[in-house]
């Protein structure tokens, strides 16, 4: 593999990482609602499930979901349920929300909650179907073609994680100088209900 061609494909997953999607819009609530550590502890699981997704996506489900339209609608509304069911909950829980408690309730299962978010998303069995054999030189050998790709995609899906939780962290503590935390928590809620809709609205064109 060749340096231009690897510059080629950091270039062309930064594209493709950075638009906002279920992962980030989990990364973004949660972190403006309960801090960036908090959501720091989620990355984790956005790691797990982008590495799930791959090596899926090698064993041939990749392939399967992308000739079969059904299965991979199925897919991304079962995303879209389970971050309408995150959100929903959010809501729920800011009725009753006391600091401490709020930022202990998502320890537990913070990792679990962003793998089961980022394998829902399509996108990443796309990318590792459709997009990644275009930079992979028949000529060479594959098994290291594929560390460096896959270890270059995986490593910028972490950078772009730290980023938007740093940024959004920003953001939630000037928002929570001027709002009390239940309306912050209501807030983040509405993120991710009105992004699951949002994923519907998209399957149903």
């Amino acid at each position: 593999m060749t340096l231009g061609l690897w510059l080629s494909f950091i270039v062309a997953s930064i594209l493709i990482i950075a638009m906002p999607g279920p992962v980030v819009t989990l990364l973004i609530t949660t972190s403006i609602s309960r801090g960036k550590s908090a959501a720091f502890r989620m990355i984790p699981g956005t790691f797990l499930g982008d590495l799930t997704s791959m090596l899926l996506s090698f064993a041939g489900v990749g392939a399967l979901l992308v000739t079969s339209p059904t299965l991979f609608i199925s897919l991304k509304m079962l995303g879209a349920c389970y971050l309408l069911y995150l959100g929903i909950q959010m809501w729920v829980e800011s009725g009753g929300f006391h600091g401490a408690q709020g930022k202990q309730a998502v320890k537990g299962r913070s990792v679990l909650k962003a793998f089961w978010v980022t394998v829902s998303n399509p996108k990443s069995f796309l990318f590792f179907v459709a997009f990644m054999p275009q930079f992979i030189n028949k000529k060479e050998f594959f098994l290291p073609q594929l560390l460096i790709l896959g270890g270059t995609y995986l490593s910028l899906g972490l950078l772009n994680d730290m980023t938007y939780t740093i940024l959004a962290d920003k953001a939630g503590l000037f928002l929570n100088r001027y709002s009390p935390q239940k309306i912050i928590y209501r807030i983040g809620a509405l993120n991710m209900i009105v992004t699951g809709i949002l994923v519907f609205a998209r399957i149903a064109k």
